[in-house]
């Protein structure tokens, strides 16, 4: 006999699950993500709801294991949320502190898919919109391989960051026709005419994985392979990706660059407003 895992009963030959118990885990699932959604958006205690919250977690055999995904899920979703109509104000602020007092989860695991460090950056964005020069708001650990200007400032250093450089390969397509005519002893020139053409494609070329460091004046990047110091007053183009972010330097000889792996709404932010200055 198979075993129910939400209920831990006999749930009959080859089943693993009473449709049941199913339905009502997945309906607690539902209502307490109702629950943490309205909080976040009309900015109301967690606490409030804290009882009723437990109560549904009784009811629908909901493990703490899996309300801590929940939380993480909606802590993600509500960032997200506060950031579609632009900067996190104040109220949301005090909003995000008291549902990570409420939950009580380390800050690594709210900010498993960077959430935290959105808010983090939306308050330097805040700053930087204010006039102000942003302070310090992160601790580095490590290596840092960069040598600021004097008076620059440190927005975010974002690591595990892939450069790739657009690059064009030039190949001939055709064949070749003649004969051959016998230089010299082991030497062979080929005559004839070579029927082809030039053909340009443009790829993508990996160039190294290291460490982006924005401040307030230049962007820069470091791995093994290459140094970068890009001033913001010689960026032509910023197209901001879901993984990451395009720059185009003005330059006669500058291809375009990607940097993936950091955040492109904080890039392109900072980028667009301090190039503007």
């Amino acid at each position: 006999m198979g075993k129910c895992k939400y209920c831990g009963q006999d749930a009959g030959f080859f089943h693993s699950k009473h449709a049941e118990c199913e339905q009502r885990h997945l309906s607690g699932v539902a209502r307490i993500k109702s629950i943490l959604a309205t909080c976040f958006q009309h900015k109301e205690d967690f606490y409030l709801h804290q009882n009723e919250i437990q109560q549904i977690c009784n009811d629908s055999h909901v493990t703490p294991e899996v309300c801590r995904s929940i939380y993480c899920e909606s802590f993600d979703a509500a960032i997200d949320q506060y950031l579609d109509d632009g900067i996190i104000d104040q109220a949301e602020e005090r909003s995000v502190a008291r549902f990570m007092q409420f939950t009580g989860l380390p800050q690594q695991v709210l900010n498993a898919n960077k959430s935290l460090e959105k808010v983090v950056q939306s308050k330097v964005l805040q700053e930087l919109l204010n006039g102000q020069v942003p302070s310090p708001r992160i601790t580095i650990s490590g290596n840092f391989p960069f040598l600021l200007n004097k008076n620059e400032h440190m927005l975010w250093l974002f690591r595990d960051v892939t450069l790739q450089i657009q690059k064009v390969r030039r190949e001939t397509v055709g064949r070749t026709r003649g004969v051959s005519v016998r230089v010299c002893k082991g030497v062979y020139y080929r005559t004839g005419g070579f029927k082809g053409h030039p053909v340009e494609t443009t790829y993508m070329q990996r160039i190294g994985t290291g460490s982006v460091c924005l401040t307030d004046k230049n962007l820069y990047f470091h791995c093994p392979e290459k140094t970068l110091k890009i001033p913001f007053t010689k960026i032509l183009s910023l197209d901001p990706y879901s993984n990451g972010l395009g720059v185009q330097k003005d330059g006669a000889n500058d291809k375009p660059m990607f940097f993936e792996n950091l955040n492109s709404w904080f890039c392109y932010n900072a980028i667009s407003n301090l190039k503007s200055d």
